[in-house]
């Protein structure tokens, strides 16, 4: 998915959040602004979203002097997500068929992104996720994925934003009963309120999966910035699932076969899954749920 010109205010109104997150005051926040600005012309219309937005955030950190401003949130959206998971894990636990709910949950944590928004409301969001249509709806054929997942079979799981993580979890533990090995991929080092290893050890992955960086400090995944390591993990996966709006923004155009879960939260990002999902008409970009399977099985 290539930049977009209504990506441009995005960044800005990104870089206003940030800075007033990071503590920056007025003057602060206007020189954050201001600098974002002033690099848009220089932004890249064929690159990603996400490969566009490592620049904007570099020049927040250079502006503010704060190199991890989401560093507290992060933390609290996990130990927040943990409280909550008592409640959902017997959820899960309690079902004939517990797949469909994990999936269900590890998209509805997907709400959980400030590069998308200032506020959401996780907790509505849970509480309407097992009754609202997915918008896209490929989960029969990730149900059967998983399903049929054996010994010999290698999964890795595209993580997004810590808080979400945890409900991930859920999911992962689904995934790893098969007796397939699960490797939990997140950022190599901060950027907005993405997980890092740090934060994927704190809400307790590494239970159940092996936990490694993509190489990469980018709210996505760029193949072309990611390392040699990962991405021999990545070609030779029987089943990848990525996570949330940058994984989607940045693999869109890859050609191998991954199961994207994500709430859409932009309609820039719903005008292009509906046009990959071939759906009659765009998504507003106000929540729906989607599991889209893309690419060549």
């Amino acid at each position: 998915m290539k930049t977009s010109p209504e990506c441009l205010p995005c960044y800005l109104r990104q870089a206003l959040q940030t800075a007033r997150i990071a503590g920056a005051d007025e003057a602060g926040q206007r020189r954050a602004v201001l600098t974002v600005a002033a690099l848009l012309p220089e932004l890249f219309a064929d690159k990603t979203p996400p490969e566009n937005s490592m620049a904007v955030y570099e020049k927040i950190a250079a502006v503010t002097g704060v190199t991890d401003p989401y560093r507290e949130i992060k933390a609290a959206s996990n130990r927040e997500a943990m409280l909550a998971l008592r409640a959902l894990a017997p959820l899960v636990a309690g079902e004939d068929e517990p797949l469909p709910l994990a999936i269900r949950f590890a998209i509805a944590g997907n709400i959980i992104d400030y590069g998308a928004a200032a506020q959401f409301d996780v907790e509505a969001t849970f509480r309407h996720c097992r009754d609202l249509p997915l918008a896209v709806n490929d989960s029969g054929v990730l149900l059967q994925r998983i399903r049929s997942l054996g010994v010999d079979d290698h999964v890795i799981y595209l993580c997004d934003n810590a808080g979400e993580i945890v409900y991930d979890g859920l999911l992962i533990a689904q995934i790893a009963s098969q007796g397939a090995p699960i490797c939990a991929v997140v950022k190599a080092g901060p950027i907005i309120n993405d997980a890092t290893i740090a934060d994927a050890r704190q809400a307790g992955l590494d239970e159940f999966a092996e936990i490694i960086d993509n190489g990469a400090i980018c709210p996505g995944t760029p193949l072309a910035l990611c390392s040699s390591g990962f991405l021999r993990r990545f070609y030779g996966a029987s089943l990848v699932i990525g996570k949330g709006q940058g994984n989607f923004e940045s693999l869109s155009e890859c050609p191998r076969e991954i199961f994207f879960l994500l709430t859409v939260k932009c309609p820039v990002v719903g005008g292009h899954l509906a046009k990959l999902a071939r759906l009659p008409r765009a998504l507003p970009g106000r929540g729906e749920m989607v599991v889209f399977r893309h690419g060549a099985a």
